[in-house]
């Protein structure tokens, strides 16, 4: 007949298992979420950040210990996985209050643009009513809109929200201004961009991630990384201010 296990021995092999299962877990890359869709300012190319974005967060993750995968994917399936768990963090973002019920901002590493953009020289937006935005949806855009009664159309990316503006079916975009050239290349009719506000950029990182010490170490890099930019003004060619566009 088996012998059964002694207590002892069933602690050891738990004990044993439970200390493979942290090692493993430990192992396990951080998933980083990237905006998808503005490919020439951030994007994912062979596992690496590419485009005139990337130098800042390259900065970052070169002072940070542990192993990272990058992940394009849209907006809101990026913010959904932060709150649940399925990302470590996720950039480039903006900082909101509904964001931080569920993830740490990283802190400002860099600041771009965010502008109006018409086909028509329009009064100012605050006087007029019924303004039909589009934007990307979960994007900060609600917290732009101005004038009385304004609409909102939701759409995937900026590129839709662009064409939908060209087909006269919005009067006004919302969207990073270094965008603005790149999906109103070739368009041979006037168009005009009014600043909307200058935001702080960075990346949020999720309150269910596993390393507790990720937080604090993308922190500390983040004023660090800041700190050289604004030491070495120039240096990265990053498009944030529309005197630094270089195409």
């Amino acid at each position: 007949m088996d012998r059964l296990l002694s207590p002892k021995l069933i602690q050891f092999v738990w004990l044993s298992l439970f200390s493979l299962s942290l090692f493993a877990d430990s192992k396990r890359p951080h998933v980083i979420g990237v905006f998808e869709g503005i490919d020439r300012e951030i994007a994912v190319e062979d596992g690496e950040l590419v485009g005139r974005f990337a130098p800042y967060y390259q900065c970052v993750f070169s002072r940070v210990q542990g192993d990272f995968q990058f992940v394009e994917m849209p907006l809101a399936q990026m913010l959904y996985r932060l709150e649940k768990g399925g990302i470590s963090a996720g950039l480039p973002m903006v900082q909101t209050a509904e964001r931080d019920e569920y993830a740490d901002f990283g802190g400002l590493l860099f600041q771009t643009e965010y502008v109006y953009l018409l086909l028509q020289d329009l009064p100012p937006l605050d006087s007029l009513s019924g303004l039909r935005f589009a934007f990307v949806r979960q994007f900060v855009g609600d917290k732009l809109l101005r004038g009385a009664d304004p609409r909102v159309i939701h759409v995937s990316d900026w590129r839709q929200a662009v064409e939908m503006l060209k087909r006269g079916r919005v009067d006004v975009v919302v969207l990073p201004w270094v965008l603005i050239d790149l999906y109103m290349k070739g368009v041979d009719q006037p168009y005009y961009d009014r600043t909307a506000a200058w935001v702080g950029l960075s990346m949020y990182i999720s309150h269910r991630v596993d390393d507790s010490d990720l937080t604090v170490d993308l922190r500390k890099a983040i004023r660090k990384c800041r700190f050289i930019a604004e030491q070495n003004q120039g240096s990265w060619d990053i498009p944030v201010r529309r005197q630094d566009l270089k195409n």
